[in-house]
């Protein structure tokens, strides 16, 4: 049997880069300077393209909310049976046996404390899933999944799934329609 996993219908494209002191001085203020910078609409900026800031990390995935979001997990086999159904809410996936690990965390308490960055995230609307890498299972048991997750300033992003303990599998979205677009730059706590 063959599993796939869905998630959405709403996530995001998240993107940390590196900046100077000077490049935060220039727009910490002026949220529409910084806006025509990363899109390529100021020359000289000494800003790239807010997607390609990312020498951070650079995130794709469904969003992972709070109780009460009409966000969903989705868990189907081969034939286009239902396995699971359930909000896709840390709550939710504990009580469905899958397992789940932050394992990647970057904000002003960790290890952005001392740097100047770039936040820029890019709302979209779609499903994110493994259709390009199915898992081959004889028999569906939640707890050998993962759903691993990127936390991003606060912003909880599902982002892979893995199967006991393998390689993860980088969730995709087929078509998405962005809806929503933030620009921001930001220092650590200690800088």
């Amino acid at each position: 049997m063959k599993i796939k996993f869905t998630l959405g219908p709403y996530g995001y494209e998240v993107v940390l880069g590196s900046i100077t002191e000077k490049i935060y001085n220039q727009y910490c203020e002026d949220n529409d300077a910084l806006r025509d910078a990363v899109s390529g609409f100021e020359e000289n900026s000494g800003m790239k393209e807010w997607s390609e800031n990312d020498d951070i990390n650079h995130i794709y995935g469904a969003v992972l909310e709070e109780e009460g979001t009409d966000q969903y997990l989705n868990i189907l086999d081969d034939q286009g049976n239902e396995i699971l159904n359930i909000p896709l809410t840390q709550d939710s996936i504990k009580q469905s046996g899958i397992l789940y690990e932050e394992d990647i965390s970057h904000s002003a308490d960790t290890d952005l404390s001392e740097q100047f960055y770039f936040f820029g995230q890019s709302g979209e609307k779609g499903e994110w899933d493994n259709e390009g890498q199915l898992f081959e299972v004889n028999q569906f048991k939640a707890s050998d999944f993962k759903l691993h997750i990127a936390n991003c300033d606060g912003l909880k992003i599902v982002y892979a799934v893995s199967y006991q303990g393998q390689d993860k599998v980088q969730l995709s979205v087929e078509s998405s329609n962005p809806n929503y677009q933030n620009f921001e730059v930001r220092m650590g706590d200690d800088v």
